[in-house]
Formats: structure tokens, C-alpha cells, sequence
């Protein structure tokens, strides 16, 4: 029962993400990253999604998030990285891209891990 309320948070959470990458240089990426991930919670809520297709966005979410590291590694402050939501410098947006890619490939995991309802 908790995971299942955990499940629509974090639907919930992400396509909220996706609404506010409209003003982001890449926004279809982002977008269809946040959406996807809405989607596959939403099957599985309905007990509707093969476990393989999580654990594989979450791989493909980790890949894409693990070569950021280097861009932003020491030079974006935690207080800039969680602080106000407006564009400070290029390495603080690439930490809070990889940030959403984390949250994306754990929530996956969480998925392909456990069994549906």
C-alpha cells in the first residue's frame, strides 16, 4: 500500500518535472525522459509492465547520467545545485540533470525490482 502511494508521488513528481523543461535548451530530451518514466509507473501501478523495461530505462538513465560527473564535479556548490531554479552556470545545470537522471534510474530500479500488485 505505501509503495503504491509512493508510485502515484512519484507520477505525480514526474510529470511535473516534465512541464517545467518547456524553457530548457534541450526540452523534448527532458521531456520525454520525465514522461517516460510517468509512464512506466502508471503501467505499473496496473500491474501492466514487464519487469525488463525498467530495469532498462534505468541502465540507460545511469549511462546517460555517469559521463555528466566530470562537467559539473566541484564546481557547482550544493547551495547553487538546490538553491533557486533560474540558470546560474553550466555545470550547475548539468548537476541538476544528472540529479533528475538519479532519480529517474533509482525509481526504475525500484520497479523492475519489485513484483507488481
Amino acid at each position: 500500500m505505501i509503495f503504491k502511494a509512493f508510485n502515484i508521488l512519484m507520477v505525480i513528481l514526474f510529470l511535473l518535472s516534465a512541464s517545467v523543461q518547456f524553457n530548457d535548451p534541450d526540452p523534448i530530451v527532458w521531456i520525454s525522459l520525465y514522461v517516460s518514466a510517468a509512464a512506466f509507473s502508471i503501467a505499473h501501478f496496473f500491474g501492466k509492465l514487464p519487469r525488463f523495461l525498467p530495469l532498462a530505462f534505468a541502465l540507460f538513465a545511469l549511462l546517460w547520467a555517469l559521463p555528466l560527473v566530470p562537467t559539473f564535479w566541484g564546481q557547482a556548490p550544493l547551495a547553487e545545485v538546490f538553491g533557486r531554479v533560474e540558470m546560474k552556470t553550466e555545470a550547475v545545470e548539468v548537476a541538476r540533470e544528472f540529479g533528475g537522471l538519479m532519480i529517474v534510474s533509482a525509481w526504475m530500479l525500484a520497479l523492475g525490482l519489485r513484483k507488481t500488485f
